[in-house]
């Protein structure tokens, strides 16, 4: 209920709802598409109640990036700006991101993304309480199926017909006047081919405003530790909106959807533990990987591009076309696996970028969460949940909320707490547990 409420201030309710995240209808060639996401409700997990339901709130403040000179690769303002061959696809998420909520989708061509079609009305699915989250998504599927459908039917008719304008209906000659400068005469096949629908994510990017003020000034800390650009920390807005429910169907958890194989490099992941899910301890593996990439593509936009496409996939793409300029590797490179997802997914970035900087013109004023607070303490044998709750006098929902990494086995007491694992506590906890030997470590530094 606060979550709603918090919302509720942050815009005006008749503009936006809580929706479940974006549903993309096209199958992802790569780990994760565009809004390719999916929640866990925390309710289904013995010890979750409304997520972070005793934080407080805060204004939005812009933050500052540039502190340190050292970052690989960091020219400033520059490292980030805008090239021109992006700008028209950085336009388009600024939109998806400000303009269409969830209960919109865009019907747009997925390789010239300033051409959009037309806006389908998704509200009488996402208002249909009768409906539960999968029961909506499919049904918004099925909906936006057979929208493209029909555009398609309608696209190679006008191909059909293009020599013979007279026999054009009526309600095709605007579709066909969009064609007019395009002398290609298969320009309407190809249109057809590259039709796409995407969901709008005001309300899912909001909401990760809300969340990301839980965790940006210890990501950032983390980030400018170890030389990686602090504005990066932004990623997880493009990836899960800092839901820590987040899940994809493909597989990626946490709010920096992490495959399990890639999590495993960096990250404990096992029946009792899946550090992907913790935000702070999933950050370390982040800048890692990050730092990995840059090492190896040597620009930022090919780093960040692997992070969604993988690193070994852009050192193809980088000797096949024997070029490190991203726009240049969109235009030309041809790969099964290098679809829209991996070729949006910088530009993506750049647009949270922009939407953060010019937040009071897109949202107002904007209320976040405030940094969470704990201590670490690290068990001197394995010990079961509900124990450690109970002998730490730790309410369990408490004590589940700070330790997103714990599995529901864990959860339910049918796996123990391994033996010395730093276990995220309130501050004072250590000891009322009687662990007055243990480091404690400080999870929020104000910057």
């Amino acid at each position: 209920m606060k979550r709603l409420l918090a919302l509720a201030l942050v815009v005006p309710w008749t503009l936006f709802a809580i929706l479940p995240l974006p549903y993309s209808t096209d199958p992802p060639p790569e780990e994760s598409e565009p809004g390719d996401v999916t929640t866990v409700d925390p309710s289904t997990i013995p010890g979750y109640s409304e997520l972070f339901s005793k934080s407080q709130l805060r204004a939005m403040e812009l933050p500052t990036f540039i502190s340190r000179s050292t970052a690989l690769g960091y020219e400033g303002e520059r490292t980030f700006e805008v090239p021109d061959a992006l700008r028209k696809r950085v336009d388009f998420w600024k939109k998806i991101y400000t303009v269409y909520t969830g209960s919109q989708a865009v019907l747009h061509d997925s390789e010239d993304l300033d051409v959009v079609y037309g806006v389908v009305d998704l509200s009488p699915i996402t208002s249909n309480s009768r409906l539960n989250k999968r029961a909506r998504r499919r049904a918004i599927a099925r909906y936006l199926k057979e929208e493209r459908r029909k555009l398609e039917r309608k696209l190679r008719d006008l191909h059909a017909k293009q020599s013979s304008p007279k026999e054009i209906p009526l309600e095709s000659f605007a579709l066909f006047r969009k064609f007019e400068h395009n002398t290609d005469p298969n320009r309407f096949l190809k249109a057809a081919k590259n039709l796409r629908t995407q969901v709008g994510q005001r309300e899912k990017i909001v909401q990760g405003f809300l969340f990301g003020g839980r965790y940006w000034n210890r990501m950032m800390q983390i980030f400018e530790e170890r030389g990686i650009p602090k504005e990066l920390t932004r990623l997880p807005l493009v990836e899960s909106a800092f839901d820590l429910s987040a899940r994809s169907k493909v597989g990626a958890s946490g709010v920096w959807q992490f495959m399990r194989s890639t999590g495993k490099r960096y990250l404990r992941i096992d029946r009792a533990i899946d550090e992907r899910n913790d935000p702070i301890t999933a950050t370390y593996a982040a800048a890692e990987l990050l730092r990995h990439n840059f090492e190896t593509l040597e620009r930022w936009p090919l780093a960040i591009t692997a992070y969604n496409h993988g690193r070994e996939g852009m050192s193809r793409a980088v000797q096949k076309l024997e070029t490190r300029e991203l726009a240049d590797i969109i235009a030309r490179y041809e790969s099964p696996t290098f679809g829209f997802a991996s070729s949006n997914f910088y530009s993506e970035f750049l647009a949270i970028l922009e939407v953060e900087r010019e937040y009071r013109k897109h949202f107002g004023a904007l209320l976040v969460d405030a940094p969470v607070e704990y201590e670490e303490v690290r068990v001197p044998e394995a010990i079961a949940f509900k124990a450690l709750a109970e002998k730490c006098g730790v309410q369990q929902d408490e004590l589940a909320l700070l330790n997103p990494a714990f599995t529901s086995l864990l959860l339910l007491s049918r796996l123990p707490i391994p033996a010395t694992y730093p276990v995220k506590m309130p501050n004072g906890s250590r000891q009322v547990c009687g662990f007055g030997d243990s480091e404690p470590q400080a999870a929020e530094v104000q910057t």
